[in-house]
């Protein structure tokens, strides 16, 4: 039976109005759109949410089920500042490395540290990587966290809204190859945008304009209509007016500030903006962009498009947990304590099993190992105790028996050999066979010389590097010498001499 590991993602985001929630499970063959919930939040008559969102969120999430190993959400755009930066590189360490300090000069001072991602944004005319920074204040990372965790949740990612939709439009929708993608996600208060040019994210921001400004004031009558158009989502019922001209004249300033983008654009409405009447043909008559009708990619789904487009933020969080491409996450150093550990969490189970018994059969392959070396070797030493009782002096304490018995041996022959009859000479023989091999005229004077049965090492002083290497090739040329090296060779201050030490190898 094969053991198929799947893991399940949580995407969750709310404003004043709503929560929306996504699961969004990914296994070995496939990835679906498991469940998909929005739903409004109770409001006074003064249009203020009755319950906080913790409240509100615990809540939802009781509302949603289902087990998750990761849960993803993000920060509104009102509390992250772009900034666009240039880099002669790409890498991202090196990026992360020396983007924080140039960031801090360019944003007003704050009232807390900063946390600081970006996104990649390719190259300019020049040849230079443009890198779009994306920063948040501490405090509104870790009061986001909070208000989670009150709810029962632990986010290991805290996205950007916009990079979210980027990476979510890339990776759940089928997009023409051919044309520039403008992801418009209208938010109730903000609106996020992204151009993707094929898979290549070319320019992300945000507005401070979202539906409650677009749609005129008592549009939506009182706090009750409002929640129950919400929870309808009736598609194209609302009219905003003129209002919507100007918010579509605010993305076109938008775009035409973050540069020119060559090829035909198409518009990728989501969010609120899909409770607008007309708005595909009043985003043809502003922007001159025809709205996108897409289809999924590998993804399944047993809702809407429509559902899907409506929702279409807390999906792409939710996919955020598997697609790591392009990622940004505010929730770093200090923030980021529980993400190693809920990562680890995500793919227990078999697979903690299986390192169970594959840890069980090492050890025992260990043990067994340990036990025939120790019986190998106790055999072996009791060899070597009756081989040096029968060959030693009666008396003789055993330190290192082997080599005190070739010593012994080679004292006996008047030789310091080796056993294997390689040829060697007596101490006296070498140190005749030095002198008379190193010429004269050398002004040498050894310091020392240790022989012993492997090596012979001369240590002395001469004049000059070249005398060394003189010595080198005549001591080499020695019948039993294999191999001359040259261990050291320097100047002494105090004398100007070359202090050397050469090792010759039997």
């Amino acid at each position: 039976m094969r053991t198929v590991i799947t893991r399940k993602t949580l995407g969750v985001c709310w404003d004043d109005r709503q929560i929306q929630g996504c699961i969004i499970r990914s296994g070995i063959a496939d990835t679906a759109i498991e469940k998909f919930m929005r739903i409004p939040r109770e409001m006074s008559q003064a249009l203020s949410p009755v319950h906080s969102i913790s409240e509100d969120l615990k809540s939802f999430i009781q509302q949603l089920g289902g087990e998750v190993e990761t849960c993803v959400t993000c920060l509104n755009e009102s509390e992250i500042m772009y900034r666009t930066l240039l880099r002669p590189f790409s890498d991202r360490k090196k990026i992360t490395d020396t983007i924080g300090s140039e960031v801090e000069t360019l944003l007003p001072s704050m009232d807390s540290r900063l946390v600081v991602d970006f996104v990649l944004l390719g190259k300019d005319k020049g040849g230079s990587h443009i890198i779009q920074s994306l920063s948040a204040r501490t405090t509104s990372v870790q009061n986001l966290v909070t208000v989670c965790k009150n709810a029962g949740l632990d986010p290991e990612i805290v996205d950007c809204p916009s990079a979210a939709i980027a990476a979510g439009a890339r990776a759940l929708l089928e997009l023409p190859n051919d044309k520039i993608v403008v992801v418009v996600h209208m938010g109730w208060s903000e609106t996020s945008v992204a151009v993707l040019m094929g898979k290549t994210i070319k320019y992300i921001g945000a507005l401070p304009l979202g539906f409650e400004r677009v749609v005129p004031s008592g549009t939506l009558g009182d706090a009750q209509a409002a929640a129950a158009l919400i929870e309808k989502r009736q598609s194209g019922t609302i009219d905003p007016g003129e209002r919507l001209t100007s918010f579509f004249r605010e993305i076109s300033i938008m775009l035409e500030k973050s540069g020119e983008f060559e090829g035909e654009q198409v518009l990728l409405a989501t969010g609120y903006a899909h409770l607008i009447k007309d708005f595909p043909q009043r985003a043809e008559d502003s922007l001159g962009m025809s709205v996108l009708d897409p289809t999924l990619k590998g993804v399944q789904f047993e809702g809407s498009m429509d559902d899907l487009l409506s929702g279409f933020l807390s999906a792409s969080l939710a996919y955020r947990g598997f697609d790591e491409t392009d990622e940004t996450n505010f929730r770093q150093g200090e923030l980021g304590l529980t993400k190693h550990m809920k990562k680890l969490k995500g793919y227990a189970g078999p697979w903690a099993k299986a390192a169970l018994v594959l840890l069980v059969i090492w050890i025992f392959g260990l043990v067994l190992d340990v036990f025939l070396l120790a019986r190998t070797n106790a055999g072996l030493t009791r060899k070597i105790n009756v081989e040096f009782a029968s060959v030693m002096p009666k008396g003789t304490p055993m330190v290192d028996p082997i080599k005190q018995m070739e010593q012994h041996l080679g004292r006996l022959s008047g030789k310091s050999g080796t056993l294997d009859g390689a040829p060697a000479d007596s101490p006296l023989e070498i140190l005749k066979d030095l002198s008379v091999a190193i010429p004269a005229t050398l002004d040498v004077v050894f310091d020392s010389i240790n022989i012993d049965q492997d090596s012979i090492t001369l240590s002395g002083s001469t004049n000059s590097y070249n005398n060394v290497e003189q010595m080198q090739a005549v001591i080499a040329k020695l019948p039993y010498v294999k191999e001359v090296k040259i261990v050291s060779a320097s100047v002494d201050k105090t004398d100007q001499k070359v202090k050397l030490k050469l090792v010759c190898k039997k």
